[in-house]
């Protein structure tokens, strides 16, 4: 099972494909759930020749040749057509590999087929972004948490990401979280990433407990109608302490009462991660736990 292994180290954090029906079963079971192809059940159909192509792929990914990841799962394709699971691979590859247009155009009917596929509405909602579907990408967000209300998305998912934008050489991923985390209560994640992948700055959207006694001070009746404060936040990385440990430069850039739509929060995520802006407030030698 080496080729299994190989591709689920490189490909599982991307969108959690290994995961099946059997284990939300075990994790729900009240929910009757049909049964949707895993990649052991496509492994098992794979000649030896056709598991070699399937590891290329997954190696290919892993060094990020997405290029070369996509057309190895494209000539699979040609002798298991309509293969979800390749079809998910694939997509994912050209996703990352800035084809948001096939991405689309192959998820599409996969999503339509089964709609509580919550792998296929993730990647599809990601697609719609990447190609300005506004619409789409909004329908597609709102779908992913009826999914998770209703447990249908793992429990271990805790946010996914809806679009990756590239900047110079660098890339922003947004990701948009289920439910608030952390200690600072984290709505939305952006990470912006160097061209080797290195992480260089997170832009948050959070709703920070300490700050909404005041907001509710200020406005008594949006507060008790359940409306939260909001703020936008970066976290620079500098490095390590004397101890080894991760430090970051954290900047406050601005507080939003109530919470902003997907729009607001990507205008505002770009604008950070393009340099824009100075922070009305910092702290600097945060050790990352």
């Amino acid at each position: 099972m080496k080729q299994i292994s190989f591709i689920a180290a490189t490909l599982l954090a991307v969108l959690t494909l290994f995961y099946s029906s059997k284990s939300f079963a075990q994790a729900n079971p009240a929910a009757s759930v049909p049964h949707r192809e895993t990649t052991q059940d496509l492994v098992a159909k794979l000649n030896p020749q056709q598991k070699q192509q399937f590891d290329d792929a997954g190696k290919a990914y892993g060094a990020h040749r997405y290029a070369d990841s996509l057309a190895i799962h494209q000539l699979l394709l040609k002798d298991f057509p309509g293969d979800p699971i390749l079809l998910k691979f694939a997509s994912e590859a050209a996703l990352q590999n800035g084809d948001a247009a096939f991405a689309m155009k192959t998820l599409k009917p996969l999503a339509q087929a089964d709609p509580d596929d919550w792998q296929a509405a993730a990647m599809l909602t990601r697609a719609c972004a990447e190609t300005g579907d506004k619409a789409c990408r909004d329908a597609g967000m709102a779908h992913m948490l009826d999914l998770h209300g209703r447990g249908i998305t793992p429990p271990q998912l805790q946010q996914y990401a809806v679009e990756s934008v590239k900047l110079g050489d660098n890339a922003l991923v947004i990701n948009i979280s289920f439910v608030p985390w952390g200690n600072y209560k984290v709505y939305d994640l952006g990470k912006v990433t160097d061209g080797a992948g290195k992480l260089l700055l997170s832009i948050t959207l959070e709703s920070n407990d300490f700050d909404q006694p005041g907001f509710a001070k200020e406005h008594p009746d949006e507060a008790a109608k359940g409306m939260r404060r909001f703020s936008i936040d970066t976290y620079r990385e500098t490095g390590t302490d004397s101890a080894g440990h991760r430090t970051q430069t954290q900047g406050l850039y601005k507080f939003i009462d109530g919470q902003p739509p997907y729009e607001t929060i990507r205008e505002e995520f770009l604008k950070l991660a393009s340099g824009q802006g100075s922070p009305i407030g910092s702290r600097t030698g945060l050790t990352v736990q």
